[in-house]
């Protein structure tokens, strides 16, 4: 299709260009096909639960000693490991191009654990054995029911739990908050006696009211005072702990919690904007990086991430959280703990609260319309590989060419963590957009995704245009085929594959939904050429634009306020408004927001409605 050569952006209708009457043969999958296969696999597969189980052992300090290999590849939907307390296990789950959900049983029968699908190929699997005894991990792929993939279990190390070093970096800090400060100058009028009636009764106001702790700042009335909390277990209080905030902001200093002096109460005060939405965890006491296999090496920095996150949980006194992709886990379940976030919602203007929602769907969701949601296997002859899609398509009869087309990457963690299928059907029955198809796009294993999402070459974008979506078109005639109906959009990676497929392909992606834009990013130098010095020019991507012609293609980007660079570095939010103005002087027409959040799935949600509302109109006011 070529550009429209009359105003760039116009959209109108009857202006549809025709399909080709005959494309190559492996171009098309034809569906009746493709739902004959699966109907094949379904009916000869076992369910997940029912495979049989393989079983290891792994003995404390001494890996692999005692029973069959823990450290071999073992395949299997389900795997049973025998194990001491206090150690302890980190594994790799290696799903091919696949997504699959895990859940790990204790001893008991209790579920300790839920990680859900979203990502394909390899996943960081972990936990510490609170007790001695058989451990139960299942894998159950959520999307395909088929047993030609079949995902495997490795080892990568085990040791005893030791608990990790307190940051000793971290100097003491003067109290900000004006409750903490109040009660500081209580406890120090009071007898010891009355010490911990004072300390209870914060204690008791803060279940009552809720963490975190919002205060305004009278100087800056467009912030608050942000103060999280923990609370040391009983007979703790004295020791060390390492207690820290993990969430969609970058820092130098890790967000570390302090003693509040002679006190069980641990506490992090940040100035945070008006108006943020965001999710978090605590991290309480990590373990060190098992030294099993590595004696006497320090940790990396992504070995100790990981351990960390064995240690991550929502904030217990705060009411409100988010599944995170792990829904309808049993509210007091050590997996719900775990895999769950807490979120924060400050109110933007008016008394300061916490106008987050528990984030289960309420009833009258389910009686929303629902559009179909299909998951296919597509495999790519220009890159040789395959890879999982899912199509949403709205419920009722669409005329062919009237359903604009969404396109949307790293397909498992927005099905999973976003369920951007539900939201697209509220969104249509309120008619804040109009009927559309999404068309989600997955890479075919999590390595993958840095290689096909950046621009390194024109070949994926290529498959997209020229492969992928006359594919999707002849299966659908109801898609739109005018560039000014479709939208590409991502977050992230994904958020820069947006922008250079708009950029790259403005005769088949018209609109442009970018989230968070790893702008940044830059290709690697030829070795025949001299390596960039630190103080050379970057911004490559918008370099590419200046120099560029104007494309007839709408931008709407959307960055968070949090998401700021360190030590003096440019952050996803100075690369996103140096876009632009890069943009805005090209002559494109471009809008943004600049919202209060971060690199964060939990915001990322709402962003895609405004950005489509922007781009195409609402169902009554379409543009």
């Amino acid at each position: 299709m070529k550009p429209p050569t009359t105003s760039p952006y116009a959209c109108r209708a009857g202006m549809f260009s025709s399909m080709p009457s005959a494309m190559p043969s492996h171009f098309i999958f034809s569906f009746a096909r493709l739902l004959t296969t699966c109907t094949l696999l379904a009916g000869m597969a076992a369910t997940w639960a029912s495979e049989p189980t393989t079983q290891c052992s792994v003995a404390p300090g001494q890996p692999d000693t005692h029973g069959p290999s823990c450290s071999q590849m073992l395949a299997g939907h389900a795997l049973e490991v025998q194990a001491e307390a206090g150690q302890v296990l980190l594994w790799t789950l290696d799903s091919g191009t696949h997504a699959h959900t895990v859940r790990l049983m204790g001893p008991d029968g209790q579920l300790l654990r839920h990680w859900p699908a979203v990502h394909n190929g390899t996943q960081d699997i972990g936990w510490v054995t609170p007790t001695t005894g058989r451990y139960r991990l299942e894998a159950h792929n959520p999307f395909f029911t088929q047993t030609d993939v079949q995902p495997t279990w490795q080892l990568k190390t085990s040791g005893p739990a030791l608990v990790d070093a307190a940051p000793a970096a971290v100097l003491p800090a003067a109290v900000q908050s004006p409750a903490l400060l109040q009660l500081q100058a209580q406890i120090a009028q009071t007898t010891p006696a009355q010490k911990p009636v004072l300390i209870q009764e914060f204690w008791s106001a803060a279940l009552t009211h809720g963490a975190p702790l919002l205060e305004p700042l009278p100087q800056h009335p467009q912030e608050a005072l942000v103060t999280f909390l923990w609370r040391a277990p009983a007979g703790t209080q004295d020791q060390p702990h390492h207690v820290r905030l993990e969430w969609a902001m970058r820092s130098a200093d890790p967000f570390t919690f302090q003693r509040l002096p002679d006190t069980d109460i641990w506490y992090l005060s940040l100035p945070l904007p008006r108006g943020l939405r965001a999710a978090y965890q605590l991290v309480v006491d990590p373990v060190q990086w098992p030294t099993a296999l590595a004696a006497g090496a320090a940790p990396s920095r992504m070995q100790r991430v990981q351990t960390q996150q064995l240690s991550a949980q929502r904030d217990l006194l705060n009411p409100h959280h988010w599944h995170a992709g792990s829904r309808q886990l049993p509210a007091d379940s050590a997996a719900a703990l775990h895999a769950e976030r807490s979120v924060l919602e400050i109110a933007a203007t008016g008394p300061l609260r916490n106008m987050a929602a528990d984030n289960a769907p309420p009833t009258s969701a389910t009686k929303l319309p629902a559009g179909q949601l299909q998951h296919l296997r597509y495999t790519s002859a220009l890159l040789g590989n395959t890879r999982s899609l899912s199509l949403y398509l709205p419920t009722g009869s669409h005329a062919a060419g009237s359903l604009p087309l969404l396109v949307l990457f790293d397909r498992e963690a927005y099905l999973e963590r976003v369920h951007i299928h539900q939201l697209l059907d509220a969104w249509i029955a309120q008619g804040r957009l109009p009927a559309m198809a999404v068309l989600l796009v997955g890479n075919p294993q999590r390595k993958d995704r840095a290689a096909e999402l950046p621009p390194h070459t024109p070949a994926f974008g290529n498959m997209l245009a020229h492969e992928l979506l006359p594919w999707l078109r002849a299966q659908q005639p109801a898609i739109a085929t005018e560039a000014c109906q479709v939208v590409v959009a991502g977050s992230s990676y994904g958020g820069l594959a947006a922008g250079w497929l708009g950029w790259a392909h403005p005769e088949t992606f018209g609109n442009v939904l970018s989230l968070s834009g790893s702008y940044w990013w830059a290709p690697s130098t030829p070795k025949s050429e001299p390596a960039p010095h630190r103080w050379a020019e970057g911004d490559w991507f918008m370099r590419q634009v200046l120099h560029g012609p104007t494309q007839a293609v709408r931008w709407h980007l959307a960055y968070g306020l949090l998401e700021r660079g360190v030590q003096g570095e440019a952050g996803i939010i100075d690369n996103n408004r140096h876009l632009r103005n890069v943009l805005q002087a090209k002559g494109y027409t471009v809008t943004t927001h600049e919202f209060a959040g971060g690199h964060d799935y939990y915001a990322w949600g709402e962003e895609i409605a405004l950005g489509l509302e922007a781009l195409l109109g609402t169902a009554t006011q379409p543009r």
